[in-house]
């Protein structure tokens, strides 16, 4: 089941996704960078925008460092604007 997550990579991203699970390996659907701005806000990009990732994103665990549950309103407002395409 896809879970809306936070994971943080190896690199030091910190992308929020559609988050599923599978053995080794994670798909992550519809995923964007978050990216804090000096205002205090936090901005939503899309990651790898130049790829096709209508299908997700799959990424080896060993290539993440943490997976979190956002807090609920980012989760609705990435859920509105991303995956809804608003």
């Amino acid at each position: 089941m896809s879970e809306v997550k936070i994971i943080r990579l190896i690199s030091g991203e910190e992308i929020i996704a559609n988050y599923t699970e599978n053995g080794d390996t994670v798909t992550l659907k519809d995923p964007s960078v978050l990216i804090p701005s000096p205002e205090g806000k936090l901005l939503l990009a899309r990651w790898i925008p130049y790829a096709n990732t209508e299908k997700g994103v799959t990424l080896e665990k060993r290539h993440l460092v943490f997976v979190i549950d956002p807090q609920k309103e980012l989760a609705e407002h990435f859920t509105t604007v991303v995956v809804n395409n608003l």
